[in-house]
This record gives structure tokens, sequence and C-alpha cells, in this order.
């Protein structure tokens, strides 16, 4: 008979992970927060994406972190589509203009960008699908918009001489 192990003995086989609570956590919320995707982040941590997995399933500190920074990412990226959609943004423009002595001056005009109709539809088609999207239906009619009406039409008397002809073949 076989001996059952402990489990303790089964939970110590392996290498011991490379996971520091104190460290790992800040790192990733970091990267996280940069938008890195999860294949990016476990390269910055020199890890597998399996291993960056692992860390997520068994570390709920770890898990939050990244999401936390993901969370943060999106935010950001919303408030700037939706600052494009409704227009208004302020932006510098600078000009470096030669002068006829040779010297050079900056003229800096305040421009206001107007309303961005792509981002627009982007972020309604996001946000109300069923309303917003973009609809290609196509409807195959009949005559008048009836259903379509098919036939189907056998001339038995053709499909019976058809068979005789074959039959003294197949019989000898």
């Amino acid at each position: 008979m076989t001996k059952k192990k402990d489990a303790d003995k089964l939970k110590k086989r392996g290498r011991k992970s490379l996971f520091d609570p104190n460290k790992h956590p800040q790192q990733v919320k970091a990267l996280a927060e940069q938008g890195k995707t999860n294949e990016q982040i476990a390269d910055a941590l020199n890890i597998s994406t399996v291993t960056l997995s692992s860390w997520m399933k068994n570390n709920p500190a770890f898990l939050c972190a990244i999401k936390e920074g993901k969370a943060y990412a999106d935010g950001e990226v919303i408030d700037s589509l939706f600052a494009r959609a409704k227009g208004g943004i302020k932006i510098k423009e600078i000009t470096v203009i030669q002068n006829p002595d040779g010297t050079t001056r900056k003229e800096i005009k305040e421009k206001e960008m107007p309303p961005d109709v792509t981002a627009q539809k982007f972020w309604l088609m996001n946000r109300d699908p069923k309303t917003w999207r973009e609809r290609q239906s196509q409807e195959i009619t009949g005559k008048d918009g009836a259903p379509i009406k098919t036939e189907t039409t056998l001339n038995i008397s053709e499909e019976v001489k058809k068979l005789v002809r074959i039959l003294p073949a197949v019989k000898s």
C-alpha cells in the first residue's frame, strides 16, 4: 500500500515564489496606470504571463492593485475622449518668427478646438450601442413585399422513363 502524503508536504514542493507583497502591488499599479497590458506588466517584472496570472489569483491585494491601475488609466482615456467630443479644449500654438534684423521672436496664440464628430460617434456607439450602432440590414422579399415563393416541379413521367432505361442495365 502507498502512504498518503501530508497536505503540508505537498504545499512545500517546488521553488519558493518570487512574489513580494511589499513591492509588487505598487509596481503593477503604477504600470497599469500607464496603460500597460498584462503581457507588458509581466515583461516589466521579468515574469511570465502565467506567473502573473497565478499571482493575481493567489494575492487579492496584487489583483486589486492591477484593477485600480487599469481603472485609473481607463478613466483618463474616457475623460480625454469626452473632452475631445465636447470640444472647447484650448491649445497653445507657438510660431517662431524671424525678424528682418535676424532676431527671432515667439508668437503664442491660444486656439479653441471644435467638437470632434468622430469622438462623438465613438462615444455614443460605445455608451448606447442599441441606439447608435451602425445598421446594415438587408431584407429579401418577393413581389410587393410578400414572402418569397419557392416551387419545385417534378415531371414524374420523365423520371419513370429514365428509371426504365436504367433498370435493365442494373439487372444484368
